[in-house]
């Protein structure tokens, strides 16, 4: 079985309110080869709703101006 470069996998512990209350930190070899949150872990108070991307940057104003208002860079919702 190949194995990847150590790092560290976090398992985290959510509490009944949906809050991280603990996180553990494993060795791992897996094929990822960097740090990273186990897949059956969550952050914990996930939202209800996927982004739908409609939020506003901060800096979709000025990337549309900067490009000089191109269609291509126009990321503002």
């Amino acid at each position: 079985m190949p194995t990847g470069s150590a790092h560290d996998r976090f398992v985290n512990e959510i509490g009944a309110d949906g809050a991280v209350i603990d996180q553990r930190s494993f060795p791992c070899r897996c094929m990822i080869g960097e740090d990273h949150l186990d897949e059956n872990s969550s952050w914990g108070n996930e939202p209800d709703e996927p982004d739908n991307g409609t939020m506003p940057f901060a800096g979709d104003e000025e990337t549309y101006d900067s490009s000089g208002r191109d269609e291509d860079y126009d990321f503002r919702p």
